[in-house]
């Protein structure tokens, strides 16, 4: 398992484990960058981009606005957990993680699912949303509409 960036460069492809929550690792430093002094998605993408065989990605407390598309880009992803960060949208690309079983989105600022791209994921046993507002009063008043099969999965509290 590794625990920061710096165990991704010395273990590169072994990986299958990375659990980074609260990590000053994603604190963008590139005076380039619109988050420069917050949490970036850029380094953890290029880091991503080393571990193709991760299989369990914990990213939580990190204040991360978006995901990088090197995350959908992880074929053998069956856990993401990304509680308590700022996401407020979660990207269609989504569907590329065909090995998923569990999606931690808990206490985020997200309003809505894709949901048609979440049904295609033929091993999600468990999509935990407790914490986001907005999208649990959507549930709770059927604005979204999806299979019962999802939506028996997914954990409110």
């Amino acid at each position: 398992m590794a625990t920061c960036l710096r165990d991704i460069a010395r273990s590169g492809a072994r990986v299958v484990e990375l659990k980074i929550p609260k990590s000053g690792d994603l604190v963008c430093r590139q005076l380039m960058c619109e988050h420069v002094g917050d949490a970036c998605a850029c380094r953890l993408a290029l880091a991503l981009e080393r571990v193709p065989r991760l299989q369990r990605l914990d990213l939580s407390n990190n204040q991360l606005r978006a995901l990088p598309d090197a995350v959908y880009a992880l074929q053998s992803l069956e856990r993401l957990d990304v509680q308590q960060n700022r996401l407020t949208t979660l990207s269609t690309d989504v569907q590329k993680l065909t090995q998923l079983e569990t999606l931690d989105i808990r206490h985020n600022q997200l309003k809505t699912l894709p949901v048609q791209q979440l049904q295609t994921l033929p091993k999600l046993r468990t999509l935990q949303v407790a914490g986001n507002v907005e999208l649990i009063q959507s549930l709770k008043d059927g604005q979204l509409k999806m299979a019962d099969e999802l939506r028996n999965k997914i954990v409110l509290e």
